[in-house]
């Protein structure tokens, strides 16, 4: 009996969200307004993020993304997270050539320029 009660421990916790599974909890994560599969690049999940999501601290949201990347590719070979700014589609977080994230700076408003120094 002890051995099939690890047996099914064993198996429970080696079970991993499916994609959909991924796509729906990021979908809910504090500051996302949409997170998608992109349906041409199937490995690609796309989160689009508002301003909900700068207002988090940055460790925050640091490890928001990398949780996100480390999951996706659990259920994705080769998946890849791209997350960007709802409203001007600018990248919000860099992946490193390790995988680690790096927070973008927050673009101008649309319609506006960065002035010069």
């Amino acid at each position: 009996m002890a051995l099939v009660t690890l047996l099914v421990a064993v198996v429970a916790r080696a079970h991993w969200p499916a994609p959909d599974e991924i796509v729906a909890e990021v979908g809910a994560a504090p500051g996302v307004v949409e997170a998608t599969r992109d349906a041409k690049v199937p490995r690609l999940l796309l989160v689009r993020v508002g301003p909900a999501w700068y207002a988090l601290a940055a460790e925050r949201r640091l490890a928001l993304a990398d949780d996100w990347r480390t999951h996706w590719r659990q259920a994705v070979p080769d998946g890849l997270v791209g997350v960007v700014d709802a409203t001007t589609a600018r990248s919000a977080i860099n992946y490193d050539g390790r995988g680690q994230p790096r927070l973008e700076p927050l673009a101008p408003p649309p319609g506006t320029a960065a002035t010069p120094p």
